[in-house]
């Protein structure tokens, strides 16, 4: 069933007024003379008019075969019918057909058929399930008209406890990717034995120290306008437990890939801690929330720990926030996504200006989080099939598409771009502008 608006401008025209009331005024009093005889009512007087012919094609009391109605007098009823039929029949020959606008005044439901090539409403593009907008109408459907300015409304269930829970993966997974980083700083090489690996692009610059203070100032301000659109976002809960997730899975991986293989310090000049002799679980675990309180930044001091190279956390970040803003907002605001792109761009190089990471660290971290990323919310898209051998997706053979299902169960898709105050007091109606 299609909900449309109708158009103030559209409305049908009020159909035209029936004249010829005279074989009415005749029935009602032919009616009340017979039926409430004892009742007197006045009626205005009208000038006298020709006797209305009787037609009758049907006597009752001699045709009929029945002997429950013999012996009973129809003449008045008959009489009384028949001037009621022949002022109908008089009606109906003077009356003007309905036209379609009184039509499909009448009809509230009304099944439409639609060209294949006539044009589609428009609809918001900003929005990823407007292919069930009701605004667009599809053959056979039920038309129901709302009045203009009606917007429906869905609902998708909020789910906090999904969310909590994919917090805590999120956190476990940081915790596991500190606790491989002071790890590897045990193993790394001696920076006065070991040169730096041989790269395209570093051995080309001149290392400057300030241009990772940069791209971390850029980290802050990408990942703050990436937040402020998960906040605002009216199905804030959904999003954020969905980047909760992709954020964890791309941590675990980053931890993964930076224990297996260690490599030289990239910088000459960037300072590193010195290794301890005697690494005890203790001292991962202090090392571990260390990390964590510097948020994984070293233009606060505290990110002292060297080795965690494939792949680059930096452009992790900066990608990320850039994705999350171009899936999660309106594409009215275009500007934003541009500069969030040119942010991203920007980080990357001054990171690679400092000498911070090698050029296959960025490589890697680009590849790995705009794969997830698409990956992850192409799922919402794509129908849940079961079955064996080549009967379902290989991507359910990923581990962690069963938690995929478990978090997505209740939702249908891609949520819409809409925004709303997150506190109960004051309102606004900014966020309604921009969804």
């Amino acid at each position: 069933m299609t909900i449309s608006a109708r158009s103030p401008d559209k409305e049908p025209t009020p159909p035209k007024q029936i004249n010829y009331a005279e074989p009415l005024v005749e029935s009602v009093r032919v009616y009340l003379a017979n039926e409430l005889p004892t009742k007197q009512l006045a009626l205005v007087p009208r000038a006298a008019s020709p006797p209305v012919s009787q037609v009758c094609h049907a006597d009752i009391v001699t045709d009929t075969a029945h002997e429950d109605i013999k012996g009973i007098n129809f003449e008045a009823r008959l009489n009384r019918n028949d001037l009621n039929n022949n002022a109908s029949r008089r009606q109906n020959e003077t009356r003007e057909m309905p036209n379609q606008a009184e039509l499909m005044q009448r009809q509230p439901l009304l099944a439409r058929n639609v060209k294949l090539d006539a044009p589609q409403p428009t609809t918001d593009e900003s929005d990823p399930d407007q292919d069930h907008s009701p605004q667009r109408t599809h053959a056979g459907d039920f038309i129901v008209e709302l009045p203009p300015g009606a917007v429906r409304e869905e609902r998708y269930p909020k789910e906090i406890w999904k969310t909590i829970i994919s917090f805590f993966f999120l956190f476990i997974c940081v915790c596991i990717n500190m606790m491989s980083l002071s790890l590897v700083h045990e193993r790394l090489p001696d920076r006065n034995t070991t040169a730096p690996l041989n790269d395209i692009v570093l051995d080309n610059i001149t290392a400057r120290d300030w241009g990772l203070a940069v791209s971390e100032y850029l980290i802050m301000i990408s990942t703050t306008v990436a937040m402020l659109v998960v906040v605002f976002h009216k199905h804030r809960f959904i999003v954020a437990r969905r980047l909760f997730f992709i954020i964890g899975l791309l941590y675990l991986y980053r931890s993964l890939t930076m224990f297996v293989t260690v490599l030289p310090v990239s910088s000459t000049t960037y300072y590193c801690s010195p290794k301890s002799n005697n690494t005890t679980p203790l001292l991962v675990i202090r090392r571990m929330f260390y990390l964590i309180s510097g948020f994984g930044l070293s233009i606060n001091g505290k990110h002292t720990y060297c080795g965690d190279y494939i792949y680059s956390g930096h452009t992790m970040v900066l990608v990320l926030s850039y994705l999350i803003v171009a899936e999660y907002s309106p594409k009215k605001l275009w500007p934003v996504h541009w500069a969030m792109w040119g942010s991203a761009l920007l980080g990357v190089s001054f990171v690679l200006l400092a000498h911070g990471h090698y050029t296959v660290d960025v490589v890697i971290a680009y590849y790995i989080t705009t794969r997830l990323f698409w990956t992850f919310h192409s799922l919402l898209v794509t129908p849940h099939r079961t079955g064996n051998g080549y009967n379902h997706y290989m991507i359910q053979r990923e581990w962690w598409y069963w938690i995929f299902t478990y978090l997505e169960r209740n939702v249908r898709g891609p949520v819409p771009r809409r925004y709303d105050w997150p506190l109960p007091w004051p309102r606004t109606k900014l966020f309604s502008r921009l969804s």
